[in-house]
């Protein structure tokens, strides 16, 4: 019997196949399918921090990923049930986020232009071919098995190690096990008229233990145990309840089994080299969809970097500031160890530069620590250079909200006396977007930064190029 497991663990094997709800591997080639949602929603929104009303907010592509998986899924689940076979579902709460539709509504004129995002709730339980059916999130251990028949047997055997984590409403189809004095849902199958069965199962837990504790009982060497790394294993009582859910399966009559000896593959109707064809076109198609896709999410990491300048603080910010000062024609060398400015050489001369991300203002021991280079250069080479204070200030606090000042009044006399241009990283972000708009802006950019002694003036409208979205049900 060969089973396909989507993000549903563990499983055991030469007849096992591991893939994901978001893979590329066909349901069709298998007899059985077991599902766990939860598992695979987490791929979608484990790497992101955005919410919404509570729930995670997808990016746009993810969002793209999400629903054209979710409605490929849902496809194929509605025939791979309908052409006699057996889908296993672990019954979890709505697994939902908020996700982006590709629409957009602009209002507002000029500057106070505002785009709006539009974004719809989202639940991948949609992907259950069981219209109607709504899950609620509920979790408990006292559960009553319904009726009779291999599945119920098979969850009362291991009952012991049965949870659920949801309740189902509106089901049309037979219960099979209920939270204890309630008629709540937790369990139920659906036959179809093909065959074809879909099992809603709660979750089953069994017991890990740590294979560093097993070893080092019989070695004699649990002293060793402190730097080792974690490493647990399921109890040989896993595979002896996929074994059992298979065969309760079997006996359900849910499995089509179908003959294909090797010799058969020399043999085809038109129509089947003709569909056999059209899938491999299609295969192509999504390879080369995948790799577009993957070229995009590139570039939108890169793009995302950028805010690293009115966002990030350490490394990353210094290599945004480094990029920044390359394009504006600058050559900027690495600093020594023990040195945290860089150098650069303009067409115009040379300066050293410090980059601060701070969550409040900057400090005259930023201007300290920049004029220590200063002199340092000064000692080396004989000449001053310029010195540039770039400070991320108030990088905590929305963009809109950083009304207070970057640098305090206290800290311009030593900096102006001293000639440093203090700049501020939204400062550079905006200069950067200039200066690819427009290359020759460039000199203007330079002259900027070299001439003056004290706060930067001008690059202030951020507004023109970072627009403010907001999200709607």
């Amino acid at each position: 019997m060969r089973l396909l497991s989507l993000d549903y663990d563990p499983v055991y094997g030469d007849e096992v196949i591991r893939s994901s709800f978001l893979g590329d591997i066909s349901v069709f080639d298998f007899d059985v399918v077991i599902w766990d949602p939860a598992a695979s929603f987490s791929r979608y929104v484990s790497i992101y921090r955005a919410y919404y009303r509570g729930l995670p907010a997808l990016a746009e592509h993810q969002s793209v990923q999400i629903k054209a998986d979710a409605r490929r899924r849902s496809t194929e689940f509605a025939e791979f049930v309908n052409s006699g076979r057996t889908l296993i579902v672990v019954v979890q709460p709505p697994q939902q986020c908020y996700v982006d539709t590709g629409e957009k509504e602009f209002s507002g004129t000029g500057k106070g232009r505002i785009t709006t995002r539009m974004v719809v709730r989202f639940n991948l339980l949609s992907a259950i071919p069981l219209a109607g059916a709504t899950f609620s999130r509920a979790s408990g251990t006292r559960i009553t098995y319904e009726g009779d028949g291999p599945i119920v047997r098979l969850l009362r055997k291991y009952k012991e190690y049965v949870r659920y984590s949801a309740v189902i409403a509106n089901i049309a189809a037979t219960s099979i096990a209920i939270v204890t004095g309630t008629d709540r849902i937790v369990g139920a199958i659906k036959r179809f008229k093909c065959g074809g069965y879909l099992i809603l199962l709660p979750r089953v837990d069994f017991p890990m233990f740590d294979l560093r504790v097993s070893q080092a009982e019989d070695e004699g060497e649990k002293e060793a145990l402190d730097d080792a790394e974690d490493s647990a294993e399921w109890l040989d009582l896993a595979s002896e309840f996929q074994m059992d859910l298979l065969a309760a399966v079997s006996q359900l009559g849910g499995v089509m089994t179908a003959s294909r000896p090797a010799w058969v593959e020399r043999f085809a109707t038109k129509r089947q080299r003709e569909l056999h064809n059209g899938v491999l076109e299609q295969q192509k198609q999504i390879e080369s969809a995948r790799e577009r896709l993957a070229e995009l999410q590139q570039e939108e990491e890169a793009a995302l970097a950028r805010d690293q300048l009115y966002l990030g603080t350490g490394r990353s910010l210094e290599l945004e500031v480094k990029a920044v000062l390359e394009l504006l024609g600058g050559v900027v060398t690495e600093p020594e160890p023990g040195r945290d400015d860089w150098r650069v050489t303009f067409p115009e001369g040379d300066a050293v530069v410090e980059v601060k991300g701070v969550v409040k203002t900057a400090a005259e021991q930023h201007a300290a620590q920049l004029e220590k280079w200063v002199s340092g250069a000064l000692m080396e080479t004989g000449q001053a250079p310029k010195g540039i204070l770039v400070v991320n200030a108030w990088r905590e606090k929305p963009i809109d909200e950083r009304t207070d000042r970057s640098f305090p009044d206290q800290m311009l006399p030593y900096s102006v006396t001293r000639n440093h241009c203090l700049v501020t990283g939204l400062q550079l972000f905006v200069m950067r977007a200039e200066v690819e708009a427009d290359a020759n802006r460039a000199v203007d950019a330079r002259g900027a930064l070299l001439r003056t002694a004290g706060p930067l003036e001008g690059y202030d409208d951020w507004q023109s190029i970072i627009q403010e979205t907001k999200v709607d049900d």
